[in-house]
């Protein structure tokens, strides 16, 4: 049984009443079913830029959930931990919340106000202990995609790959010149390494879903 069978099962043993409002009985639906679509997911981390910083969450092969946070946007070289924060949203498919709606009428601005709640009380604290930082917030849920997609792992570096060789594949799959590379490398330590992971990232995106 898939996930999004699971959570239906759920919500049809559940529910016993033709119209529901927000009570007791209906925070611990959804509650019950958040935990569903988020038990055995696991959670990746990836630093895009200095002022932005993604985190996701897959299951059974699919990404459930992702939350991408923004920070004080400047062109001076300071880390994001020297960076104030600025904003953060929660992204969920469309058809997860669907799947909820269709079978528990209540309204959907409620539901999404409870995913945040819950969210913020179970998920955020592993984030803001990733990054170590206390201040990271929520502000909006978004519904988006329309249909969780395959989930791609966050790459990591293959132990042993040289300098020269992540060049040599960045130069493959991009117009950038091997003097304007090292230059920015210069520039921003680490930055052939973020060109080279991103290039992986894409092949194994292609690679899961078929492309």
């Amino acid at each position: 049984m898939n996930l999004q069978e699971t959570i239906r099962r759920i919500l049809r043993e559940e529910v016993n009443e033709a119209s529901l409002r927000p009570n007791e009985k209906t925070n611990k639906l959804i509650t019950k079913w958040i935990e569903t679509i988020f038990s055995g997911s696991k959670m990746y981390y990836e630093e895009i830029y200095k002022t932005r910083h993604d985190f996701k969450w897959c299951n059974t092969g699919l990404e459930i959930a992702s939350v991408v946070l923004y920070f004080e946007d400047t062109n001076d070289k300071r880390p994001t931990s020297d960076r104030d924060f600025d904003s953060g949203t929660l992204f969920i498919p469309k058809s997860i919340i669907d799947d909820l709606v269709t079978y528990v009428p209540i309204r959907r601005n409620y539901v999404r106000h409870k995913i945040i709640e819950w969210f913020e009380g179970n998920v955020l604290p592993m984030m803001m202990e990733k990054m170590g930082r206390d201040d990271i917030e929520i502000d909006e849920l978004r519904e988006y995609p329309e249909k969780a997609q395959v989930c791609v792992p966050t790459v990591e570096k293959p132990e042993g790959v040289t300098q020269e060789e992540m060049i040599d594949l960045v130069l493959k799959k991009t117009l950038w010149k091997r003097n304007e590379l090292l230059k920015r490398e210069e520039e921003e330590p680490g930055y052939i390494e973020k060109l080279y992971l991103g290039k992986l990232q894409n092949a194994e995106r292609d690679r899961l879903r078929g492309g």
